[in-house]
């Protein structure tokens, strides 16, 4: 059997885990310190999971009753 013959002849999508495409700039930099951490992760699964991250955090600090 040919590659060809086992091939999908349509088009086969992935999954919309994450469907919103967010562009940004960054500091000159920025790219460089997040290749240096990210390692073996793809550069846009660790850049997600920072944001994540950092959105969790800050919610988290707002849910906090503001004693002053």
């Amino acid at each position: 059997m040919k590659e060809s013959d086992t091939a999908i002849s349509r088009r086969v999508t992935k999954p919309k885990l994450f469907d919103e495409a967010i562009h940004f700039r960054a500091r000159a930099g920025t790219k460089a310190r997040i290749d240096e951490l990210r390692g073996e992760t793809r550069q846009g699964d660790f850049v997600r999971e920072l944001i994540e991250d950092a959105l969790d955090r800050r919610e988290q600090e707002a849910a906090k009753p503001q004693d002053r």
